[in-house]
Order: C-alpha cells, then structure tokens, then sequence
C-alpha cells in the first residue's frame, strides 16, 4: 500500500491503522512501516467512533470511593516517587551535558614564610573560554540524545501510572465482586434456612422425609463453609488496595477503611459496547513513547559517530593573571582557532558508525514490534469488553427470568401443586443467577479498566483528584 493510500485513509476513517503508521512514523533514513493485515483492519462497526481519550476513564465509573483511591495512590504510591526522582537524574544530566561555549575561572591562592621574613602570598587566575563549532550536528545530537533521555524518563513514569492505576481499579472492582457476593450468599443462607425450617415442619407432619431435611441442612452447611475463604479474600484486597494508595496493610485511613468495609455496589461501566477507537489514540502509551525516544536516540547515536571522522573545530581563549605581594602582576593571555584531527586511520571510528546504524535498524524493528504488541491488545480488549457487555445483559435478563420462576413456583407451591424440590430447585437457581450476575458486572468492569489502560488512557494525570 502506498504513502498516498495511507493519507488517504487516515483522512477517511480515524479508526484506521493508518492514522497510528503515519502519525507515529520514525524520520528518515527509514520509511513508515506497513503491515500486510491494513486493508482489513476494520475498527468500528458505528459510524463515528467513540474517542476514548487520554482522560480520567474511572470517572466514568461513578464510584466516589474509587475516585478518593485513586488520588490517595497517585500522590503517596512510592513506586511513583522512584520514577519521579529518575526524571530528575535525567534532567540533571540533560542540563549537565555541555554547551558549546564554555567558560570557566578556576582560582588559586598560596603563601610561604619562616620566622623573621615577611610572609609571601600569591594568587592565580585562569579564566578559560572555549567555544566549539559543531558544523557536523555531533554536539547537537548529544543534546538531543540526552532530551529524548528525559522523554524516555517521563514516559517511564506514565506507565508507572498506569501500573498503579491498573492494579488499584482491578483490586477495587474485584473487592466489591467479593462484597455482593458475600452479600448473596448471606441472602441464600437465610432462603435455605427458612427452607430447612419448612422441610422440619413438614417432615413432622410426614409431608417430607428424614432425607429431605438431612439435604436442607447440608445446604446450609455448604454455604457456611465457603464464607471465611470469601471474607479472606475481601481482606486482603483491602491490604492489597492499601499497599497501593501508599499505606501498610491495615493502616488506611479511617474514612477510607470505614468505606472499604461496608459493602458497596459493583461499579457499572458505562461505555457502549461498540467501541471505536482511532488508532493515533494509542500514542499515549507510554511503551510506544519509550520506542520512539529509542529510536530518535539511536539516530543522534549515528550522527556522533558521523561527526567524529571529521575534524573538530573550536576557538579557545585563556586570560593568566599571577599577582604575588611584592611582586608586579603578571598578565598572559592566549587567544586563537584550534583544530583536532580524528585519529587515523579511523577504523574505530568507522565501526562506531556501523554501530551505530545498527543500533538504528533495532530501535525501528522494537518500534514496529512495540505498534504491533499495541495493536494486538487494544483489539483482544476492545473483544473481551464487548463480549462482557453481551454476556453481562444475558445475564441481567436471566436474573430476572429466575426471580419470576421463583415466584411462580412459591405461589404453586402453596396450591399444592408442586413439590418441596421444585422450590429447592428454583430457588437455587435464583441463586446461582445472581452469582452469575454479579460475575458478569465483575468481568465487564475489569475488561473496562483493562480497554483504557491498554489504551495508555489517564497515564498523565500527575496530581491528586479534588
């Protein structure tokens, strides 16, 4: 496909993968790469595609508590503090790299004596300009190498977001699954105990059997053994969501451990199922952004080396005052152009160039490689959301269609129309709806989180929510 038929698309369809090819292109020497699978990359069945942007996306689960959790993360996550303190290593080291005019005035001072002569004292000083000349670029991409550095180091701490992010909102909604279902199976528990009381009051008037109790009272004995490994679980989510917000286990604050312990409702994404993404959107993850850093720090790698077969050029000037007591000040001074050769006959300089290039055609092959990686799990994301969002509406109907059996069946039973098991049996299967229920809305809300962080949405967000 030609460089035209990709404008082309990318002005027709932004959920095209040309708009991404285009717009994330390396520079020259190298052309955009294309892939053999664009003319079939379809996107989004709508019309107009749904821009997820690089923004708040939990928000968007109406959850006040996830939102107080993620500002306490973003702000005392330590991970976060280390990423931080990388940032400023590399601006140190971009402001440190030198310029191209140099000034320097190193000082010194001494003094002599013995007993009965007058002490002697002398003082020197050497101010020092150099001013390099860079036709070659070799300076300049030095200081490019060590910009892109810092991108690189700010791009480290995005993901580091995104990482916290990630685990904070997976532990959250995992936390509140664990929750409802504690909460239905405390519901069920007390079903099968007025249950296990009917059975008694009918097997005493011969209306049901010694072996219809014995299964009512193993019902009740089942659901009581699967509760402690369920509360252990809700336990040590919240240690798990504490670690994350920056605080030992058990040592949240107390507002936060009070809205953690009572049981909230599932967050409920709200985000149409048919999802369409423009692919440029995916330059906001931040192992994307690294790729390119690479690749741009590669190419400032070959321009050094290109410019060291060249000879460098420069225009130094030194100014020597000495004064000593007794003694008349001396001035010295020496002011002119300097040339340095390469050394010959330039082998080492020649490989470092060889080098060089091939550190460049690796740079792009991680860029194409890092693109494809993207492409891959936004698209498994965008599935795995959509087939939650069908499987979660199935589910919510067949609730609703258990609850009614339920219903119907009691009001039968009580006609004497049906049996102790078909109650039984409706009202496990009401049950065993609900879980399935609450395990969809679980599902759908981690493939949620999982859309926006594949997506690198939020990894900018560098302070605490109100």
């Amino acid at each position: 496909m030609t460089l035209s038929r990709i404008g082309s698309l990318r002005c027709a369809r932004y959920s095209a993968l040309a708009l991404l090819l285009m717009s994330c292109a390396p520079a020259d020497p190298y052309a955009p790469p294309t892939f053999a699978f664009l003319a079939g990359y379809h996107g989004a069945v709508q019309a107009a595609p749904v821009l997820l942007q690089n923004d708040n996306w939990w928000l968007r689960l109406n959850d006040p508590v996830l939102n107080r959790l993620v500002a306490t993360a973003l702000a005392g996550n330590p991970s976060l503090d280390v990423a931080r303190a990388r940032i400023g290593q590399a601006e140190a080291a971009f402001a440190g790299t030198p310029g191209l005019l140099n000034l320097s005035i190193p000082l010194s001072a001494s003094g002599s004596g013995r007993f009965g002569v007058a002490p002697q004292y002398g003082a020197t000083a050497q101010p020092s300009l150099t001013w390099l000349l860079d036709p070659y670029g070799g300076h300049r991409a030095q200081k490019n190498a060590a910009r892109a550095g810092v991108e690189i180091a700010a791009a480290e701490l995005a993901a580091g977001r995104l990482l916290v992010l990630s685990n904070l909102a997976n532990a959250y909604v995992e936390l509140r699954y664990r929750q409802t279902l504690l909460a239905l199976q405390d519901q069920e528990s007390q079903s099968r105990r007025q249950t296990l009381a009917l059975t008694q009051t009918m097997a005493a008037a011969r209306d049901a059997t010694r072996l219809d109790v014995t299964r009512s009272e193993a019902r009740v004995a089942d659901l009581a053994a699967q509760r402690p490994s369920l509360q252990a679980t809700i336990k040590a989510k919240a240690n798990e969501i504490a670690v994350l917000t920056g605080f030992a286990p058990g040592t949240l604050p107390a507002d936060l451990a009070r809205a953690l312990d009572r049981a909230g409702p599932q967050p409920h994404p709200t985000l149409a199922p048919d999802v369409g993404i423009p692919a440029d959107l995916l330059r906001n993850r931040p192992d994307i952004q690294v790729a390119e850093r690479q690749y741009y720090v590669a190419l400032a790698g070959l321009t050094q080396a290109q410019a060291a077969l060249y000879p460098r050029l420069s225009l130094a000037g030194t100014l020597t005052l000495q004064a000593a007591t007794g003694v008349k000040r001396v001035t010295s001074y020496v002011f002119g152009p300097s040339i340095q050769l390469p050394g010959l006959p330039g082998k080492q300089a020649k490989a470092a160039v060889s080098g060089a290039r091939a550190a460049i055609e690796g740079a792009h092959a991680t860029w194409k490689s890092t693109v494809l990686t993207a492409l891959l799990e936004v698209e498994n994301a965008m599935l795995d959301y959509q087939a939650a969002a069908t499987a979660q509406q199935a589910a919510d109907r067949a609730a609703r269609l258990y609850g009614q059996a339920l219903d119907l069946t009691t009001k039968v039973f009580a006609q004497g129309d049906a049996t102790l098991s078909d109650l039984i049996d409706a009202d496990q299967a009401l049950a065993q709806a609900r879980q399935v229920q609450a395990q969809t809305w679980f599902q759908r809300g981690q493939s949620f989180v999982a859309l926006n962080v594949r997506l690198g949405a939020g990894n900018a967000v560098a302070a605490a929510l109100p």
